[in-house]
Order: C-alpha cells, then structure tokens, then sequence
C-alpha cells in the first residue's frame, strides 16, 4: 500500500520494481514543483509542462538503472535545469560562434542523462558560486533562467555594461574553478558555462 508518507528513498525502491503507484505519487509530489522551475526559465506554460511531462516520461523509462547520488528533488531539479538547457539549445542560435560549443553540450547532456558526470560539476558551480559576492551569485541566477542584460540591469538597478563585467567575471571564476577540478573534462563543461550564460 503506498501512502502519502513514503519517503522519496523507499518511492523509488518501489518504483525500480515496476510499481506504478509509486510512480503516479512521485508524479504528484513533484509536477508542481518543477513546472514551475521549468516555466520560470522558458516563460511558455506549454513548453514547460512538455518539458516536465518528457523528464517524468524518462525517469519511468530509467526506473531501473538509477543511482541518484543527492535527494530526489534535486536530482529532478537539476534535470529540469538541464532540459531547459537542452530545449534552448534546440531552438535557432543565432551566434555561430556557440555552433561547437552547443554541440559538446550535447555531449555532457547524453553524459547526465546516463548518470554520471552531472554532480561533480554541480558540485564545482555551488562552492565556486558560493565564494563569490552576493552581486555576482544574483547576475548568475538570473542570467541562467535565460534574462537579457537589460532586464538584469534594471531589476539589480545598474547599467548594462555593468551586468556585461559581472557576467564576465562569474564565466572567468567558473572557468577557472573547472580547469583546476576537471582538467581532463573542460572543454565540455566550459561549453556548459557558455550556453548557460548565454556568452
């Protein structure tokens, strides 16, 4: 009998033995949560529920080679972040200059979609980011959920040329902090750091 109560950990026990149950409460614990995530970033309801809907559709298909190594509602939130990621990166781009780099994505997404590579990096951004002054953390967030420089200026109250230096100097401290902790990974990650500043 499956409660309200379960935890996430005995959830997914459950689901690995095909449980559907386990799955639908996974489903109602969790839709509204990432849904909201996921529109706050492409600001379209449709795109959002389809990109949360494809997220549940494949974590049922991946039931039993799973290893998530945080709490579940991380690991969904990182995934929403990620098919964000993917849903821009499939949309035209008009700087060529970003062609190879968003092909390497590409590569670190089918890397994370296999469980593996995703929370080193994770790990990486949140100590780097957590080192940084609380100006250049906020620029990061809000350039990350896909925001123009001019509608991060106004809502910081600085100029645009501003937000320009700031974004500049969170890519510069990443790159740095990934080149020192995965050197033999960089040139993917980095290309990560590109697309989701929007360099």
């Amino acid at each position: 009998m499956i409660t309200q109560q379960i935890s996430d950990t005995e959830l997914l026990l459950q689901l690995k033995n095909d449980n559907h149950a386990s799955f639908d409460l996974l489903f109602d614990r969790y839709w509204e949560r990432l849904y909201r995530a996921a529109l706050a970033r492409v600001g379209d309801v449709s795109i959002a529920q389809d990109i949360v809907q494809e997220l549940f559709i494949k974590l049922w298909e991946r039931r039993h080679t799973l290893h998530i190594q945080s709490s579940l509602e991380n690991y969904l939130l990182s995934a929403t972040k990620f098919s964000v990621i993917s849903h821009f990166r499939s949309k035209n781009v008009n700087e060529v200059r970003l062609d190879d780099a968003l092909q390497r994505v590409h590569l670190l997404e089918t890397s994370i979609n296999e469980n593996a590579g995703y929370f080193e990096l994770e790990e990486t951004l949140e100590k780097t980011l957590g080192n940084m002054p609380d100006m250049l953390q906020k620029v990061y967030q809000l350039r990350s959920e896909n925001k123009p420089v001019k509608e991060i200026a106004g809502e910081l109250g600085v100029a645009e040329q501003t937000v320009k230096n700031y974004i500049g100097e969170v890519s510069r401290r990443l790159r740095s902090a990934i080149i020192e902790h995965h050197p033999e990974k960089q040139v993917t990650y980095l290309a990560f750091i590109l697309v989701l500043l929007n360099i």
